[in-house]
């Protein structure tokens, strides 16, 4: 088959196949479950029928009158406004993924591939039910996925009654999991151990350190570059990230994961051995990162498979839970512990919002709020202010 290839006027590849005496017109239809793209393919006698019924199927596929007769699949909604986000940019390629990780798992249940205009709020609610074996947090993005979805169909009258106005959130069966702090006790028996132990021996012990006392995620550890580390006026610059991209490989971000994570961190005295020791350490790498493996990313998958070793083998402590999460965790729970306000402790970490601090670390605060609430007291008790005369 000869084939000269041309490019159409409208969306899509034409090509002569001298063989068969025809042209053939080829356009993207969509995305299968797997990710990969799905072409379809239109003939005709002459380049000029053929650019014709591509030119149609291209109004078709965006005329709204259209598809609000003939119907739109609920996953093709889906996947247009998240190629939207990741176009207009307020998506990474990270969180691209992980869309599209959810929205597949839409995709391969029953109401998947229906037409929007037949799925009515019992079959919505009937899916939603169904997946309460998943995570509270993994419920509410399909949860998401399905009010963005509905709500784009209702504007563009695709349907004339949004279901989701009845459909309820279910809650999921899994307890939630709760990033619990190290107490002090163990903080003190980690420290001791990575004070201890070389780092030829243990290569992520910075980084465990600078986690817990330091506050840092751990992807802005991993992308911690010399050109961040100011030892001379003991400052350190938080500005990047590992994250993923669109097929979920490791890359280094050009920013933190928010816009309140680019931040500038005092280095504590204690520390500066900590950094001069990496310094010295690390090799010649492509962006100076101080914590690389062999010139590549350094996993978090790997660093916590240590982190939980060291606590039961080393440490013999429960590892059940133990995660680089928790050291940071550590941290905000001794700087609160320690009389930090939120909205300084907020600045520290990096948090987006003050509320989101007071949220993680609930439990912490109202311990503390006790602890101050009893040195009122006792100030009022001093100064014989608690009695009140309740008589008539």
């Amino acid at each position: 088959m000869k084939r000269k290839r041309r490019r159409g006027n409208g969306e899509g590849t034409i090509f002569e196949d001298k063989k068969n005496k025809r042209w053939i017109g080829q356009y993207i239809y969509g995305t299968s479950v797997d990710g990969k793209v799905i072409r379809k393919s239109v003939y005709g006698k002459t380049q000029k029928e053929v650019i014709n019924k591509l030119n149609e199927i291209k109004y078709k596929m965006n005329n709204d009158m259209y598809i609000e007769k003939n119907g739109i699949k609920l996953v093709k909604i889906m996947e247009d406004i998240r190629e939207e986000k990741l176009a207009s940019n307020t998506i990474s390629g990270g969180q691209y993924a992980r869309l599209k990780w959810t929205i597949n798992k839409i995709k391969n249940s029953n109401i998947g591939n229906m037409k929007i205009q037949d799925i009515t709020k019992d079959d919505i609610q009937e899916f939603l039910n169904s997946i309460k074996d998943l995570s509270d947090s993994y419920i509410k993005k399909i949860y998401e996925q399905f009010v963005q979805a509905y709500r784009r169909a209702e504007i563009k009258k695709y349907i004339s009654y949004n279901p989701m106005y009845e459909v309820i959130k279910p809650k999921s069966n899994k307890q939630t999991k709760v990033v619990e702090a190290l107490n002090i006790n163990v903080q003190k028996e980690f420290t001791q151990y990575l004070n201890k132990v070389s780092i030829e021996n243990e290569p992520y012990k910075n980084i465990f350190l600078l986690q817990m006392y330091m506050g840092l995620r751990i992807g802005e550890v991993l992308a911690l570059s010399k050109e961040n580390i100011d030892l001379e006026n003991k400052l350190l610059y938080v500005k990047r990230t590992l994250t993923n991209d669109k097929e979920f490989a490791i890359i280094l971000g050009n920013k933190t994961k928010t816009y309140s994570g680019n931040r500038t961190l005092p280095i504590p005295d204690f520390l500066v051995p900590i950094f001069e020791e990496q310094l010295k350490y690390t090799n010649e790498n492509l962006h100076n990162l101080i914590f690389t493996n062999n010139d590549s990313y350094i996993r978090t998958s790997a660093i916590n498979k240590e982190l939980k070793r060291i606590f039961k083998e080393e440490l013999n402590v429960d590892s059940k839970n133990i995660s680089t999460h928790c050291l940071r965790h550590t941290y905000g729970t001794r700087c609160i512990e320690a009389g930090m306000t939120a909205v300084v402790l907020q600045r520290l970490m990096g948090h987006k919002d003050v509320t989101v601090t007071l949220n993680t670390y609930t439990s912490v605060f109202n311990k503390f709020k006790e602890n101050e609430l009893e040195k009122v007291n006792t100030y009022l008790n001093n100064n014989q202010l608690n009695f009140v005369n309740n008589s008539n």
